[in-house]
């Protein structure tokens, strides 16, 4: 049984097939979800009982200046009142792109912000050993003494210093023993 979010995610999936736009859709979405998650507002203001739905529209109108499928889309969600689980559709949509293009989103845990050259490399050796393409998102971790922390899916690759020395220890007291 599809949920309610694979049902709106199929919906603009399909659109994007159609034309052709799947990454392009899919960054669209991922860049809007972002913003929305940075400003709990928005959701709270176009999920409000209080507000008429063209007030909602004007709001979103003003947010979003792009393709006007997502615009149309956002409107949809709105007007179906399904604004509250509007992040929830923007993942199962983002998932459903990523399938289709054989894409694996991860994160890549360091000390320091990495420069996109660096995210570049890595993700580009991770694509390698995984066989598709991976885009990581940098996550500082204080408590990596140096290196970084690779999580796709459910795989760990784990080049972190701290690990090394852990590894490291561990083989001195088995070697002591």
């Amino acid at each position: 049984m599809d949920s309610l979010y694979t049902r709106y995610a199929n919906a603009l999936l399909s659109i994007a097939i159609d034309e052709d736009k799947v990454d392009y859709y899919r960054i669209e979405i991922k860049n809007i979800r972002t913003a929305f998650l940075s400003d709990n507002g928005i959701i709270n203001l176009l999920s409000s009982a209080f507000i008429d739905f063209n007030d909602k529209e004007e709001i979103i109108n003003n947010i979003y200046k792009g393709n006007d499928n997502v615009l149309n889309f956002m409107k949809i969600i709105v007007r179906n009142r399904r604004a509250n689980v509007m992040i929830k559709i923007f993942n199962e949509f983002i998932k459903k792109c990523n399938e289709t293009l054989n894409i694996k989103d991860g994160y890549v845990y360091s000390v320091r912000k990495l420069t996109e050259e660096e995210i570049e490399k890595i993700e580009d050796g991770i694509s390698e050993k995984l066989a598709s393409r991976v885009e990581l998102e940098n996550i500082i971790d204080e408590k990596l003494i140096g290196g970084v922390k690779v999580l796709v899916e459910d795989k760990i690759f784990d080049g972190s210093i701290k690990t090394k020395i852990e590894k490291l220890k561990e083989s001195l007291i088995k070697g002591g023993a």
